[in-house]
Order: C-alpha cells, then structure tokens, then sequence
C-alpha cells in the first residue's frame, strides 16, 4: 500500500506545472542607470556627431534591457538624428529605419513627429494657386497647434515644435511663447542651436559661446560660415567651413557653402571638385540648380565654355523659371567667348526678360555690336550706364559708335570719360591686389591672379581708349 502511494505521489509530482525559471537581469539596475544617464548626457550636447553617439550608447542600452523609458529616448534620439540629417542634408544613416522600428513599441503617440520630418523636408509652403498655398499653410499650423502641446515632455519635442513655428508665424508674436519652452529645457544646447539657426536671433556671441559648450558642433561653424560669407569676411568664412566640413564630411549644406566661398577665392578648379561632389550625393535633392549654376560658372572662367553652355542648357531645360536672368546670361557670356554673336545675342535679350542690370545690358550691347545692329547696341549700352555710371566698357563702346557714326566731338568725350574711368578702376585693382598679397595662407594665390591679369587688361584699354581720344580730336580739327 506504502509503494502504490508513494507511486501515485510521485506522479502527481511529476505533473504539477514547473515554476519559471528565474532568469537573472541582463544589467543591473545601477548599470542601467549609469549608462542611461551618460546616453542622455550625449543627446543633451545637441550636435549632430553627439545625436549619433548618443544612439549607439541607447541602441547598446536597449540590447541589454527591455526597459521602455530606454526605448522612447531611443526613438526621440533617433527622431532628432533624422532631423539634423534632413537639415544639414546629411545622407540617411540609418536613423529612420530605427525610429520606425521603436515606433511601433508607442501606437500612434509619435505620429505627429514623423509627419513634422516630411514639413522639415520641405520646407517652402505653397503651390501654383493662392488657395492651394492657404490650404498647406493651414495644414501645416494644424500640425504645429498639435507639436505645441507636448513641448515640456522633452527637448526632442520641443524641438520638433521650434523648427517648423519659426518658418510659419511672425517671430514677434511669437517669441514669449517660445522662450517659455526654452525656459523649460534650459540645459539643451540642441535647442539653442535651433534659436541660432534662425536668421532674426542669430547671434555670433552665442554661436561661439555655443561652440565653447560642444567642440563637436560643426552645424554652428557652418552657420559662422555662411553668415562671414555675407558680411563678406572671405577668410572668416573659409575657416568656418573648412571647420565644419572637418567635423560633418558627408553635409551637403557644408559642401556647398564652402565651394561657394572656395569659387570667391577664385579657385574654380577646386569649386568645380566641390560641386560635382554634391551633385552625386542623394542627399542634393532639390539643390542640383544652383549646384549646377555654380558649376557652369566654374566651367566657364576655366574656359570650358561648351561644357558651361551644354549645362546651362540642360538647367534652363529641367529648371525654367528658378533665377533664368543668370542662366541666360551666363550662357550668353560664354556663346560671346566662342564668338557665336547671334546665339548670344539672343540669350542676352532672352535674359533681360527676367533679370535686369548693367552687366546683362553690356552683354546684349556687345552681342548687338558684333552682329552690327548698332542702333541697337546703342541703346543696351546706354541703359547698362544708366544703371551703372562707372560701366568703363559700355562708355568706351558708345565712343566706337560715335566714331563708326562720325560723330567726333561726342566721341572724344566718351573716350577721354572711359580712360579715366579706367584708370580709377586700375588703381582700385591695385589696392585690392595688395591686400590679397599680404595673404600668407596662399588662399588667396587665384585672386591674386585674376586681378593682375585685371589689370593688365584695364591698362590696356586704357591705353586703347587715350589712343581713341587722340584720334577723335585729330578728326575734330
């Protein structure tokens, strides 16, 4: 009887359920502490190259912890990381497959962020009718009225909520509103980097002040750069972008602003490599025309012009009605260099329907000359010194005319004026070229010599233009 319940027991043992096995935590809680709070510390120094560290401290942290706090600074993280991307035309890295991964841990409570990315993608509201411009603008308030309820939660949100609100409503109306989210997260230099991207509260104090906070911010050089760039501080911006292109290599936005001030140093070889570098990342999208603008002007003073004309050609072509007054122009100065008058002349007059200044009138005025429309370039000539009264070229032409016409005396004039006028501009030249040679860096070696061959050409003309002078008054006698 012992054996048969010993028996029995012992296969109601054998089926009772097993307890769980108890599996030990693959990272302690004060590990997880620790590196949580290093990876916040990361996200919280704002700049791209930080963003990205701080993904892969919170990628390692999700590896070794389900905890979902961990999972939403990862998807906020890689949010922001997106953004920066799409704001410094960086190619995708990867963060947005990773946000959509973790999105799905947090059922539409971020749906409204990853619509605000496609707003931060295309920026510029409108669209071929004023009722259709109204109605995405609308759109667009609906979603940051949404953005803005939410800002305390995190900087990533408050973030989300600045960029686009600063681009859609009047920044006086609007500043208490955002310095009370600034108030809230006061330590976030992400945000203060958003403030200072803004045109109206850019402030080179605070940007440098900023790059004191976080060597890593090659988004705050870029802004140096470009805003050194305006006030036409050369070296200023030179040394800004080369900063930032050091820190953010793959940035299209940095790319370009430094082939643009590499194009101002003269030093078109090296803008052309700069140029052809953005035109084959993904991230040009939507910048190609003035990518390849620039490069057409590259071309051209490398005296590649059939290059810079078939270029141009396939701009005007893809791209008609962004800035066509200096597409034509360019095309039309470079058809003038291949002596092909007639096609230059009607890109110049072509041109001058939508852009309108000294330079293009000259232009037309030579083409017009060439082709022997003399009436014509007279009046191209004379409009292009309406606009500009120190056009040496347009005033010694209008002495050709004279001349061609007989016309002596007004000849003389327009001679004696366009020697002097030449003879200003060499000694301006002059000036110039001596500053750029007190330059040791040799960036300003293409400057140096494109105005001494400046003037040499000036003093030839000038030269030309006395001898023209000395003729007329030999014909007036």
């Amino acid at each position: 009887m012992r054996v048969v319940t010993v028996t029995v027991l012992a296969f109601a043992l054998g089926c009772a359920p097993r307890p769980a096995p108890v599996v030990a935590p693959r990272i302690s809680p004060e590990a997880l502490a620790a590196r949580l709070a290093e990876a916040d510390r990361l996200a919280s120094r704002g700049c791209y190259l930080c963003l990205k560290e701080a993904a892969a401290a919170y990628a390692s942290l999700l590896a070794d912890s389900g905890d979902p706090g961990v999972a939403r600074k990862a998807l906020e993280n890689n949010l922001m990381v997106v953004a920066r991307e799409i704001e410094l035309r960086i190619p995708d890295s990867g963060a947005r497959d990773a946000a959509e991964q973790l999105r799905v841990k947090f059922p539409s409570a971020y749906d409204a962020y990853f619509a605000a990315l496609e707003l931060m993608a295309a920026p510029n509201v409108g669209g071929v009718t004023l009722q259709n411009f109204r109605a995405v603008r609308e759109e667009r308030l609906k979603l940051v009225a949404e953005l803005e309820k939410d800002t305390s939660a995190s900087a990533m949100k408050a973030y989300f909520f600045i960029a686009p609100v600063l681009q859609l409503r009047d920044f006086r109306e609007l500043k208490p509103t955002v310095d009370a989210v600034l108030a809230v997260h006061p330590d976030d230099l992400s945000l203060k980097y958003r403030m200072l991207a803004f045109q109206p509260t850019y402030s080179g104090d605070a940007a440098r002040d900023l790059i004191g906070q976080e060597t890593g911010f090659g988004e705050v050089h870029l802004l140096m750069g470009q805003r050194a760039f305006l006030n036409g501080d050369r070296p200023g911006a030179f040394r800004e972008l080369t900063r930032a292109r050091e820190l953010l290599p793959d940035s299209v936005s940095v790319m370009f602003g430094l082939a643009n001030i590499t194009f101002a140093y003269a030093r078109y070889a090296d803008a052309l490599a700069l140029y052809d570098r953005i035109l084959a990342s993904p991230a040009a999208t939507g910048l190609e025309p003035q990518v390849k603008l620039g490069r057409a002007k590259s071309l051209s003073y490398l005296k590649r012009h059939d290059e810079s004309i078939a270029l141009l050609t396939d701009v005007l072509q893809n791209d008609p009605s962004n800035n066509p007054g200096e597409k034509y122009y360019w095309r039309a100065w470079n058809r003038l260099q291949l002596g092909q008058a007639q096609l230059a002349y009607d890109d110049a007059t072509t041109g001058l329907n939508a852009m309108r200044n000294d330079s293009i009138y000259r232009l037309a005025g030579m083409a017009s000359f060439s082709l022997n429309r003399l009436g014509e370039s007279r009046k191209f000539f004379e409009e292009a010194l309406t606009m500009n009264r120190a056009d040496c070229d347009s005033e010694r032409y209008l002495g050709l005319l004279d001349s061609a016409e007989r016309s002596w005396k007004p000849a003389l004039g327009r001679f004696s004026t366009a020697a002097s006028c030449y003879e200003g501009v060499i000694v301006r030249l002059q000036s110039e070229l001596a500053q750029y040679e007190k330059d040791i860096t040799g960036l300003s070696n293409g400057l140096i010599g494109a105005k001494r061959l400046e003037i040499r050409e000036a003093e030839a003309l000038r030269d030309q233009s006395i001898l023209n002078a000395a003729a007329a008054t030999r014909n007036t006698r």
